[in-house]
């Protein structure tokens, strides 16, 4: 039963951050601020360049921490 509890516990907050998450992307592309792509290309090149600025942020924190 705490186990049970634990779950509904733990998806509750998932589904609380997930909410979140959509109410903030969908406040930001009311405002304009988004990207629009065209292709599978441009999603390539784009997912590729998110990717290269994430890891150089956690290359950037580990080096600070």
């Amino acid at each position: 039963l705490r186990l049970l509890e634990q779950r509904e516990q733990e998806d509750k907050a998932k589904l609380e951050w997930l909410r979140a998450a959509a109410k903030e992307g969908f406040d930001a592309a009311d405002r304009g601020d988004y990207v629009a792509l065209s292709s599978d290309q441009e999603i390539d090149d784009f997912v590729d360049q998110v990717r290269r600025e994430v890891s150089e942020k956690l290359v950037a924190e580990k080096v600070r921490a």
